[in-house]
């Protein structure tokens, strides 16, 4: 009887121990292995679990990728210390961007993986973590078919890219910030830029 309490002591510690602990443990070992370069890339830290607790209206199906598929993937080649000869330099994209092939390719698996219907051209394959704020270029990680046919789409995230990266290259926000912001819930920061203008 004695040995079936302690038992059960160390089953309930245990219990409380990892509900407390474990999900430190997941976020340091979640990492993205880049086919391409032979390493991992790891996500950016910080992103919240929940991604549905977010203060704003709930955008249309389809806006924000599904965090399970694609959480994000940062090139940790690229920090705040070097983002001017990066992120901040002109053609630096155009240097880190797949070839079509690579990119066709897994447009094609995304699609089918995120069961979503309609025509190849519906959909713009994405960087979640755009290249210009240090992604993982070719990390399925970062990678997701944006509809073109809801609102907002990928023209408006290409705006909220556009914000973020002149947020970073002006000083005024830092990178890590930037890559957590749209690798959360870009709509998010699109509302907020919105909602300045209004002002």
């Amino acid at each position: 009887m004695r040995l079936m309490l302690r038992l059960l002591l160390l089953l309930a510690l245990g219990s409380y121990v990892f509900s407390r602990y474990g999900f430190l443990q997941r976020d340091k070992l979640w990492q993205a292995y880049s086919a391409e370069r032979r390493e991992f890339l790891y996500r950016p830290p910080g992103i919240a679990k929940d991604q549905s607790q977010s203060a704003h209206a709930e955008p249309p199906p389809g806006v924000l990728p599904r965090h399970e598929f694609t959480p994000g993937a940062i090139d940790p080649r690229v920090t705040q210390s070097n983002i001017r000869t990066t992120i901040c330099r002109r053609g630096y994209t155009k240097s880190v961007r797949p070839p079509f092939e690579y990119t066709n390719a897994m447009k094609h698996w995304l699609m089918r993986l995120y069961r979503v219907s309609g025509s190849i051209h519906d959909y713009e394959l994405d960087h979640l973590i755009p290249l210009e704020l240090g992604s993982c270029a070719d990390c399925e990680a970062n990678l997701w078919p944006e509809s073109r046919n809801v609102f907002p789409s990928a023209s408006e995230k290409d705006e909220v890219e556009s914000y973020l990266h002149a947020q970073v290259c002006s000083g005024a926000m830092r990178l890590a910030e930037a890559q957590r912001e749209i690798a959360a819930d870009w709509y998010a920061v699109y509302e907020r830029i919105h909602g300045q203008q209004r002002r």
